[in-house]
């Protein structure tokens, strides 16, 4: 209350100062205004006179050279000699300049001008006349003439004399108000002094009041400065105030205890004692702390290693911020330390670790396992039990999505996923990923269409685009009527960005949800998003790929006609792709190229080298030039029946025994002949991948030896049924940590190894210096883990596989791919 009052008083006494001081200032400026008015009504006063002065002398050089101009032409016309032009022509020479130095001296009143102006023009125009000869040259013309240019003069001579008289009479004006004006600034100075000296009074009192009150202020000062340093001393947080060079002056409470130091122990000492300067953190502040030869212009904020007086040192954020105290520049520094956070982000990264690994593996092997029995591996199932595998595998797989979800989104916040960057062709990414919906669009009973303009190569991550489509193909899919059709639109113009688009006809994006549709775990209700399922994560993980390619990901809502989602990445130049494929060689029959195209395709993803012949004669003579593995011949060709064609291969000694398959649209016409033709397989379009695949690995399993293949799984049950998947494509033998997969290689050189990186006793990339010791090739590896390893296929390392990501089936036809490349 006491310190409130002292303020207040103290406030009234200085604006009372103020009060008389702005007074006396007034009185001042006043006197300084009347002074100045004064002096400058002298100088405007002499500023007109010699402005009146000039304009008289100027129009009567104005006047004198019409005068000579008038005498040039009479004794030009008296004479007819041209040695009496000199006057007129330097009349006609100078008078331009001269009638505008006139104009500017009259520039203030330009219509005073006027009417002289006229005469003067009419005259210069009698005398050019004369000049010319236009005029008369009888004795009575001339006259005439010289009777007119008198009268002109003479008006020329009256204007100027009126322009004299308005002059004069201005001077006097001017003089007269002049005099008045000193009059009235001699009285006001008068009454103005008075006024000063009064204030000047006044203002003595004032200050001699004020200065009885100053020890009460400074008492108040005191008091506050006790205030800040009670709550600088109580916070909770470590403080410390440094000067502009680094010297520590103070240090609270909350300092000492968090860095062991008293304060009689650091100030005056510098800030480097407290800070690792070696070690990693925010580099500005480190700058900053260890170098102040200059003074700090803006706060920073950011995380450092600092020391204790025991020497071990901490994590802390650190905010530093320059404050200038009077003339005086401080340094405050505010640490907190971030140990505990640090300790959580690690039991977060171990918990991520822990679901990547106990989470992924088991619920591959369910989904594997499932995946075989639903496509009959143990044999037909009944339709009940059929149903059942199908609701399981599908609940399975929509787990495995839901974790893989989560851990990217995980992957993404800490910057810790990599992306394997090569040239590829967005069609790629849209055809692989219209595969990957089909059955799910099957389900949902919508078609989907590839609406392609060509080709459009972005440098980017395959599967990570892939992942990108495929979550915008399942949102159209999920929310498409039965019956509707999903668009995918290729855009790809003369511009630096190609565009992949997804159109459905869906109810659009609600107006609501539009603004966060992608934020994590958004939902657009309750009701209808939930019970179509899905995590909320597909578009904020989705969005994240888009822009770490370099390009975006947004959406043009059309509420009741559908959504349409584009993706945009910067193109690249087309690079060609090198076709190294060299497992067993296909012949393929087929006068359809585009059909011909899509099965060399499939074959050639799998491994294997296909040869197109689109004619029997054009099959028959390659059958001369190649030994192949296999065949594939259509039916139905433009110069032969397909039956023909195989039984001329039968015919012939290099291909009686070639295993053959017959895929076409109509396998009728051959199946009635199939026991005389040997056809190993009979497929009709359109064509089950999967069972092609099959048929052409029963076609080719006994040209070679299978594979040796070590799998290194702690897992028995993803070891069973990566066996089961591998039946029949190469000899599976397990081990189950590193220890027991170095004793088996002290002892063999299987052909290929598919490696765990989570085992038991350490990492499985620890076997991989194992893979190429000894005097034999080195082995190459299969990384198939449930932990999302960012490796880069580095020697030896053939592929990187995801436990979750790559089912069973892909992991089969990486290692068939792998497996045939020494097959002939």
């Amino acid at each position: 209350m006491a310190t409130g009052s002292i303020g207040r008083r103290a406030k009234r006494a200085y604006a009372v100062f103020l009060i008389f001081g702005a007074l006396a200032l007034a009185a001042i400026i006043i006197l300084a205004t009347q002074t100045l008015r004064e002096l400058s009504s002298g100088q405007q006063l002499e500023s007109v006179l010699n402005g009146a002065h000039d304009r008289r002398e100027q129009l009567q050089d104005v006047f004198s050279l019409l005068q000579d101009g008038e005498t040039g032409l009479r004794g030009f016309l008296l004479t007819r000699d041209e040695v009496f032009l000199a006057p007129y022509q330097n009349a006609e020479a100078r008078m331009d300049a001269e009638w505008a130095e006139l104009e500017r001296l009259f520039a203030q009143e330009p219509m005073r001008l006027q009417r002289l102006e006229t005469l003067v023009k009419a005259k210069r125009d009698l005398l050019h006349a004369g000049i010319e000869g236009t005029l008369p040259t009888t004795n009575a013309q001339r006259h005439t003439r010289a009777l007119s240019g008198k009268l002109a003069m003479d008006a020329i001579r009256e204007e100027m004399a009126v322009l004299n008289r308005q002059e004069i009479l201005r001077l006097e004006q001017l003089r007269s108000n002049h005099q008045r004006q000193a009059i009235n600034t001699r009285r006001a100075v008068m009454v103005l002094s008075g006024l000063f000296v009064l204030l000047m009074l006044a203002a003595a009192l004032t200050i001699w009041r004020y200065m009885r009150r100053q020890e009460a202020l400074l008492n108040a000062v005191a008091a506050s400065d006790q205030q800040q340093q009670a709550l600088f001393q109580g916070s909770s947080l470590p403080l410390l105030v440094l000067t502009d060079e680094g010297a520590i002056e103070r240090v609270n409470r909350a300092a000492e205890k968090a860095l062991q130091w008293t304060r009689t122990e650091v100030i005056g000492k510098n800030v480097r004692i407290l800070v690792d300067i070696e070690s990693s953190g925010d580099q500005r502040i480190l700058d900053q702390l260890r170098n102040r030869t200059e003074p700090l212009s803006e706060a920073l904020e950011g995380e450092i290693c600092v020391r204790r007086k025991d020497g071990t040192v901490f994590p802390a954020e650190v905010s530093i911020s320059p404050v200038k105290v009077d003339e005086s520049s401080n340094i405050v520094v505010a640490v907190k330390d971030v140990s505990e956070r640090r300790r959580m982000d690690e039991m977060k990264s171990q918990f991520v670790s822990t679901v990547s690994h106990e989470l992924r593996t088991p619920l591959t092997s369910i989904a594997g396992s499932l995946g075989l029995l639903a496509g009959g591996a143990a044999g037909a199932l009944p339709e009940k039990a059929s149903r059942l595998i199908g609701i399981a595998q599908s609940n399975s797989q929509r787990l495995v999505r839901l974790i893989n979800d989560i851990l990217d989104i995980e992957k993404l916040e800490s910057g810790q996923m990599a992306l394997h960057l090569e040239p590829i062709d967005l069609r790629e990414v849209a055809t692989r990923s219209i595969d990957a919906v089909s059955g799910m669009a099957d389900d949902h009973k919508v078609r989907v269409e590839l609406d392609d303009l060509g080709t459009a190569t972005v440098m980017g991550d395959m599967d990570r685009l892939i992942q990108v489509a495929v979550n915008l193909l399942s949102n159209a899919l999920k929310f498409s009527p039965a019956e509707e059709t999903v668009t995918v639109r290729l855009t790809a113009d003369d511009g630096p960005m190609v565009r992949l688009t997804v159109l459905d006809r869906g109810p659009g994006v609600p107006e609501a949800f539009r603004s966060r549709i992608f934020e994590k775990f958004a939902q657009a209700d309750s009701s209808d998003t939930r019970q179509r399922g899905g995590t909320g994560l597909g578009l904020a993980i989705s969005r994240e790929i888009a822009e770490r390619h370099g390009g975006r990901l947004w959406f043009d809502p059309d509420l009741g006609h559908g959504a349409v989602f584009h993706l945009q990445l910067p193109r690249v130049a087309a690079v060609p792709i090198q076709n190294r494929v060299d497992g067993p060689q296909l012949l393929v029959v087929e006068d359809d190229p585009d059909a011909a195209e899509v099965l060399r395709s499939i074959l050639q993803e799998d491994g294997y080298q296909a040869q197109v012949a689109s004619t029997a004669r054009e099959a028959l003579a390659l059958v001369g030039q190649t030994k192949f593995a296999a065949a594939l011949i259509d039916l139905q060709l433009p110069d032969a029946n397909g039956v023909s064609l195989i039984r001329a291969l039968r015919k012939s000694a290099l291909t009686r025994d070639l295993p053959i398959l017959v895929v076409s649209a109509d396998i009728s016409p051959g199946m009635a002949k199939a026991a005389s033709l040997q056809v190993l397989d009979w497929m009709e379009k359109p064509l089950e991948v999967d069972r092609l695949l099959q048929a052409v690995q029963a076609a080719t399993a006994g040209r070679k030896a299978q594979p040796l293949i070590l799998h290194v799984e702690d897992e028995e049950d993803m070891r069973s049924l990566t066996a089961s998947a591998l039946s029949g494509v190469a000899t599976i033998e397990a081990a189950g940590s590193l220890a027991e997969a170095r004793r088996y290689l002290e002892s063999r050189h299987p052909d290929l190894v598919i490696l765990d990186i989570g085992l038991p006793d350490g990492s499985g990339l620890e076997l991989l210096g194992d893979l190429e010791s000894g005097d034999q090739p080195p082995i190459p590896a299969i990384i198939y883990s449930a932990s999302d390893a960012d490796l880069e296929l580095g020697a030896g390392i053939e592929a990187v596989l995801v436990k979750s990501r790559t089912p069973v089936s892909s992991l089969a036809r990486t290692v068939r791919r792998l497996t045939r490349k020494d097959m002939t």
